[in-house]
Order: C-alpha cells, then sequence, then structure tokens
C-alpha cells in the first residue's frame, strides 16, 4: 500500500512519492522475497495505491475507529461523508484483493502431525 495525494490522479503520483513508489518493489523483492530486483512494468506484487486520506485521519483518531467507519457524530459532515464513503469502497478493494492473494497462495499438504 503506498500513499496518495487527494489532489493527484492515483496514475501520476506528485515527485516525491514516486520516488517512494519505485523504490519500494526494488526492496520488497530483495528484502523479503529475496530475489533480484523487478522490472519497471513489473507490478505483480502490487497490492494496491490508496489515497493519502489526511482529512479523515484526525477525526478517526479522535474517534478511536477506522477512517471508513466514521459518522456525522464523529465530525464526517457534507462533503466528508462521502470521502468516507470513498474510503469504504477503496479499503474494501483492498481487502478483497488481500482475501484473493490469500487463497490462491499454494497449501502445504504435509502432515504437522508427523512433523519433528
Amino acid at each position: 500500500m503506498t500513499p496518495w495525494r487527494p489532489d493527484h490522479r492515483l496514475d501520476r503520483p506528485v515527485k516525491a512519492y514516486e520516488r517512494w513508489l519505485q523504490r519500494i518493489p526494488w526492496v520488497y523483492s530483495s528484502a523479503v522475497l529475496d530475489e533480484s530486483p523487478p522490472s519497471h512494468q513489473d507490478d505483480s506484487h502490487r497490492i494496491a495505491t490508496m489515497r493519502n486520506y489526511r482529512s479523515l485521519m484526525p477525526l478517526a483518531h479522535d474517534a478511536r475507529k477506522p477512517m471508513f467507519d466514521l459518522k456525522p457524530a464523529d465530525g464526517a459532515l457534507g462533503s466528508t461523508q462521502q470521502y468516507v464513503k470513498t474510503c469504504s469502497k477503496e479499503f474494501k478493494a483492498l481487502s478483497e484483493g488481500v482475501l484473493a492473494r490469500v487463497v490462491d497462495l499454494p497449501r502445504d499438504t504435509g502432515d504437522a502431525s508427523a512433523a519433528g
């Protein structure tokens, strides 16, 4: 997951974020997967690019609840409530993407009781 500013398009992040977006796949491949760095076109391990949601974060902290669960009583009024709905949809898509990847993982069929 990578940060995104709401005043910029997801397919064209600002230069400050672009450097991190380019670095994350390289570090993930080498440090986590112990593989050679991927090509710039290889996005096979990217799950999502998320917005920054900077206006929702303080409300979520104060309400002690997730950004996607904020209600008008928590201060999410008017256009902010629409932003909460967008946040909810995007986090739902993220969780479904993660679940799809977990379901597709190869399973160990070895007998755990036979292990050492």
